[in-house]
């Protein structure tokens, strides 16, 4: 048993190993959820995001996202192994998400005007067309908590103009689900932890 053990971590790190690091090249492309330009589109990605390359089938790399922990596919002609220099028209991400964090924020507060219900307690900016909100624990547990994220998650990708990717943790910072842009309408994920 414990042979066996010790050969399963060895194969964890030999394809841990075989991953490598890849960069878009392309002022913008897509992060998709499967091998296919009709899939969903998780978040877009800027020129320079960098990724995990886990395996290649066909024109498609499935990538692991360094920041979001998300597993996905990108187009193989849009990455390169060499970080690209920044490109100069590229959207300002940094200043859109404060503008968003504005807006979070004033929302959180008016809402515990209204109804005397703590929400939100911090945003915070995890790169690109990704963020996460802490929110007070008691919140997760309330009626309104799913109509709530998907109010905020709705200001983000508005204010991004493309899909998004917004995750909303709990004041230990644990991931409690994320909500991500689906065919029709957003949808919840919840987190495997």
């Amino acid at each position: 048993m414990r042979f066996l053990v010790i050969i399963f971590f060895v194969f964890i790190s030999l394809n841990i190993l075989k991953s490598e690091q890849i960069f878009n090249g392309k002022n913008l492309t897509n992060f998709y959820i499967s091998p296919s330009l009709d899939a969903s589109v998780i978040y877009p990605l800027e020129r320079g995001h960098e990724m995990l390359s886990l395996k290649k089938k066909g024109d498609w790399i499935q990538v692991t996202d360094k920041q979001t922990g998300l597993v996905g596919w990108v187009l193989s002609v849009d990455f390169t192994s060499q970080k690209p220099k920044e490109s100069m028209g590229k959207k300002n991400y940094n200043l859109i998400f404060e503008e968003f964090k504005e807006r979070v924020l004033e929302m959180s507060m008016a809402i515990e005007s209204a109804i005397n219900v703590k929400t939100f307690k911090e945003v915070k900016h995890m790169g690109g067309a990704a963020a996460y909100v802490i929110a007070e624990d008691n919140w997760f547990n309330g009626k309104r908590f799913q109509q709530q994220a998907f109010q905020v998650y709705e200001i983000w990708k508005g204010i991004n103009q493309s899909p998004s990717f917004l995750s909303f943790r709990d004041s230990n910072n644990n991931e409690k689900f994320i909500v991500l842009s689906g065919p029709h309408r957003p949808r919840i994920l919840k987190s495997n932890k």
